[in-house]
């Protein structure tokens, strides 16, 4: 059974039922499938990850502003990051212009969605889907990575953009999807090594205190830089040090009780 026929499975043994997953076209991949676990392992890098995301934003109909892009990016210093996307055909130079092949993706969220979803399966086992819509959820069912963790469902939200940026509403949103579903694990991920003290942490505190799951424990635990527990169901990571053992020190947490 592969990873859409568990989840789905498991889903529907509980009543929901999937009506949408996995929106390849909103995803950026190497043009060559040949060329996709090297990019793969590259995007397990935070400095090529927000490359990648910069050129998103930095790109008007496939036309990459390298103006823009440069002032925020050196190129001797990413020149290896370049140069694998010209290798992959993501970025193309055509008459001394370079241009994003994915012009209609204006954003890096099916992506990581995508990414962090493969990473389960590769790394850790873990049947995953992405890009979810369940239409039994009220208010909108829309879930970015839903798994499965030793017969628990698992559910991870991912944000791309900074911590300032995250506005409280969408935290608030978060929260009733995860109140709505009732996975036995839930992890914030904000791909970010930018403080998340003020705006996210404080910020999903209060809302859990004025709103939701007001049995939690009330100060939230530090797991190492990066990665903070609320209590052992719901977890906050970000993109400080390797994901994967980000990953693993939240798995061992929730699964050692």
């Amino acid at each position: 059974m592969n990873s859409l026929e568990e989840v789905r499975t498991y889903l529907w043994r509980r009543g929901y039922h999937i009506c949408e997953c996995c929106p390849y076209e909103r995803v950026v991949l190497p043009l060559q499938v040949s060329l996709r676990e090297e990019y793969f392992s590259f995007l397990g890098h935070y400095r090529f990850r927000r490359l990648l995301s910069d050129i998103i934003h930095s790109h008007n109909n496939g036309l990459i502003d390298l103006k823009k892009l440069f002032s925020r990016w050196n190129l001797e210093e990413i020149g290896e990051y370049w140069n694998l996307l010209l290798k992959t055909e993501i970025v193309k130079c055509i008459d001394k212009y370079y241009y994003f092949s994915y012009p209609s993706i204006d954003n890096f969220g099916e992506t990581i969605e995508w990414y962090i979803s493969e990473l389960l399966i590769k790394e850790f086992k873990i049947p995953s889907l992405w890009g979810i819509k369940i239409k039994e959820i009220r208010g909108g069912g829309d879930f970015d990575i839903l798994g499965i963790l030793e017969d628990k469902l698992i559910y991870i939200e991912c944000k791309t953009s900074p911590p300032n940026n995250v506005r409280l509403r969408e935290l608030w949103e978060f929260l009733r999807r995860r109140e709505e579903l009732k996975p036995k694990i839930t992890i914030f991920f904000i791909d970010t090594t930018l403080k998340i003290e003020r705006n996210i942490i404080n910020n999903m505190k209060s809302l859990l205190d004025k709103r939701f799951s007001k049995e939690l424990e009330k100060n939230i635990l530090k797991l190492k830089e990066g990665v903070y527990s609320f209590d052992k169901k719901l977890y906050i990571m970000q993109s400080k040090g390797d994901l994967i053992r980000n990953l693993q020190i939240i798995f061992r947490d929730f699964l050692d009780e």
